[in-house]
This record gives C-alpha cells, sequence and structure tokens, in this order.
C-alpha cells in the first residue's frame, strides 16, 4: 500500500523522495474535538478531512499528507461536552509553525484543508501571515469542504442542502469514514429557522446551546450511507483535480505570466 501521511516516511525515505523529485506538496489537516449532537462522536472534523487528504493523496503522484491537527477553535461548542478548544491566537500560531516547517524543509506548495468552521479566520490569518515572509510559496485554502457537497449534491439532501452542525451531510460522511461512532438511533432534527433567516446577509455571533438541544443543527434523521459515500467522492475528486490543475501550471495561479 502506498504511503502518504508524513509520519509514515522515515527521514532516509524522505531524503531519497526529495532528491528524486518525488515530494511537491503537502495536504494539511485542521479539525477539532467538540459535541456533534448525541449521535455523533467529537471527532469528525478531524476524521472527514483526513480521510479526504488520504484519498487524494493516494491518486496523486507527489502530494503528501500532513498528520490532522485534531484540536481546533471550539469556544462556541463549549456547551456541551466535551470541546478541548484552543484559542485563536494557539490556533494561529501551530499553522504558522506547520506551513513554516514544510516550507523549511522545500515544500513550498501548500493545500490547508479544513473541517471546523471555527478554525476558518485563523487558518486564513496564518496563510497570509505566511504567505508575506514567503512570496515563492503558495498557499491554495478549502476552509469549508461541506459547501462542495452542498453546492454539487443539492438534489441529494433533504434539508438545508445537507449543512449543519452533525446534521443530515456531517453525519452521512462520518458514516462513511467511521461508521462504527455513528449512533443514528439518538439522531433527531433540530432546525433553527430563525437563526438561519436572520443569518442570510450578516452573522450572528451564538452560542450552540441557544439554537439547538443536543449540540447539533440540520437533521441527522435524513443521514445514509449512501449519501456518505458520494459525498466523501465528490470532494476527494475536488481536491485532486486542484492539485493537478495546479501542478499543471506548476503552482502558477497569475496565468497573465
Amino acid at each position: 500500500m502506498k504511503k502518504v501521511f508524513l509520519n509514515e516516511f522515515t527521514a532516509k525515505e524522505l531524503k531519497q523522495m526529495f532528491e528524486n523529485n518525488e515530494i511537491d506538496s503537502a495536504i494539511t489537516v485542521f479539525g477539532s474535538c467538540e459535541s456533534h449532537g448525541w449521535h455523533m462522536p467529537l471527532g469528525p472534523d478531524l476524521f472527514v478531512p483526513t480521510e479526504i487528504a488520504r484519498q487524494a493523496a493516494l491518486r496523486l503522484d507527489k502530494t503528501v499528507v500532513v498528520p490532522g491537527v485534531p484540536f481546533g477553535t471550539s469556544i462556541h461548542y463549549n456547551q456541551f461536552p466535551l470541546s478541548i478548544t484552543l484559542k485563536f491566537d494557539t490556533t494561529i500560531a501551530i499553522a504558522e509553525d506547520i506551513f513554516e516547517s514544510l516550507i523549511h524543509n522545500g515544500i513550498k506548495h501548500i493545500v490547508i484543508l479544513n473541517g471546523h468552521d471555527g478554525n476558518i479566520p485563523a487558518l486564513e490569518i496564518a496563510a497570509r501571515n505566511v504567505k508575506d515572509r514567503h512570496k515563492d510559496a503558495v498557499l491554495v485554502y478549502i476552509p469549508a469542504w461541506w459547501e462542495i457537497t452542498g453546492e454539487k449534491m443539492m438534489e441529494d439532501f433533504e434539508v438545508w442542502n445537507g449543512l449543519g452542525h452533525g446534521g443530515e451531510g456531517e453525519t452521512s460522511i462520518t458514516m462513511a469514514v467511521r461508521p462504527d461512532l455513528v449512533h443514528l438511533e439518538d439522531a433527531e432534527s433540530q432546525i433553527p429557522n430563525d437563526v438561519i433567516r436572520l443569518g442570510r446577509f450578516s452573522t450572528i455571533i451564538w452560542d450552540i446551546q441557544e439554537i439547538t438541544e443536543t449540540g447539533a443543527t440540520g437533521d441527522s434523521t435524513k443521514a445514509s450511507m449512501e449519501k456518505g459515500k458520494k459525498m466523501l467522492q465528490v470532494v476527494t475528486d475536488y481536491v485532486v483535480e486542484l492539485i493537478q490543475e495546479m501542478e499543471k501550471n506548476n503552482w502558477n495561479y497569475d496565468l497573465r505570466k
């Protein structure tokens, strides 16, 4: 089986791969450890993007996967057991150190695959700080993989385009990745319509207990393994095609040159 995770290689193997120009890019993964409702484990924000990255790297020739960060900024989910939450500054610092480490070792093409909404602003700040220091680095940010499936699979979902925290989509794709950890018998529909209605063109700064009684939002009762497998395929295809397109252009995104 082809190895793709950075921490599975020996230093000797990596030295030879660099000498043979066999590593050109890295996928970094950022997750969280927090409640996703009574029916879900705490870790889908790590499990899902890690599996997406793994499957994508298996289909690519020169891409490795950095082991995912299992914690993120989860202060808005901290009202249900049990969030391990990092300060925004901590998330920024961890991300910057990972990007800097890759660049120091010659990997200047970095894909940032995020699995948790609370990480979105911090990871953008980290990427921009690193880009400011390393003008020759190329950082490609995928802040919300779930928006890919929300757009590409509208007809497959029954509620909210599959969106929600531990909702139809996230429960489905977690079933595809870790079916042993999902308990559909505890699934419920938790749809805070007023928050969504008011929040279309503005952002309400909510805590999770204000909008749900379980720690989840959306309708997890509509989840299925079939939907989850399709979601996994759709997002993996997107990541593969993205990296292939960047490779085709030698990671040059200014095509005027």
